[in-house]
């Protein structure tokens, strides 16, 4: 999927999104909003995982392979791990791994022939950066559902756009950006309608009508 079929594909589900948020429950609304995007982002785990350790297996295989797996998959754990158990304390360290991997692209939109060559050697560098950093950000957007739908806004779309000025390895981030970027939009409209939510109403205690007099 090119940059255009992305852009697309975006503004069909802000559409979609936009009319299915529009009346109903906001609190009914909010929880289908991010079930659906969560799940989209368990299969896409479940099938570029999938895909990339069954590759790396294949090729180069042996004790190699599962040296280059374990490099992706602990980092994924670790961040997961601290994306749930310590919600407000990784949201910083998210922003600055999201800042990285826009780095990474401005550097690949200036130098693209340099970055073609290091990841023709090593495999899709920033498809496996942006798929570790987006199944991080959808896990944490179940506690802080705005925050993450904006981050994974930026990491599915950005990194296309930046690649698209160096006119090269657009496929496999097309791929790992699609889905988060589809995430994210859903998470955003999910943490507007949550913001949408009526205060608590204050609960006046009964007045005991012997103080009373």
């Amino acid at each position: 999927m090119n940059l255009d079929g992305v852009l697309i594909v975006g503004v069909l589900v802000t559409i979609a999104v936009y009319f299915f948020a529009r009346r109903g429950n906001p609190v009914r609304r909010a929880r289908i909003l991010r079930r659906t995007g969560f799940t989209l982002m368990v299969l896409n785990v479940a099938f570029f995982g999938t895909f990339l350790t069954g590759d790396t297996l294949s090729d180069p295989g042996g004790w190699k392979a599962i040296g280059l797996i374990a490099i992706w998959l602990i980092p994924l754990v670790a961040l997961g791990l601290l994306a749930w158990f310590y919600p407000d304390r990784t949201g910083w360290l998210l922003a600055a791994v999201v800042a990285a991997v826009v780095g990474l692209s401005i550097w690949f939109a200036i130098d693209p022939a340099a970055w073609r060559a290091v990841e023709n050697r090593n495999g899709p560098i920033r498809a496996v950066i942006v798929f570790v950093v987006s199944a991080t950000l959808a896990l944490w957007g179940l506690r802080r559902t705005m925050q993450a739908g904006v981050l994974l806004v930026i990491v599915g779309f950005l990194p296309i756009l930046l690649s698209s000025f160096g006119r090269g390895g657009m496929a496999s981030l097309a791929v790992a950006g699609t889905v988060p970027f589809l995430t994210g939009v859903l998470y955003v409209a999910a943490g507007y309608l949550d913001r949408r939510q009526p205060p608590p109403a204050e609960v006046v205690p009964p007045q005991n009508p012997k103080m009373a007099a």
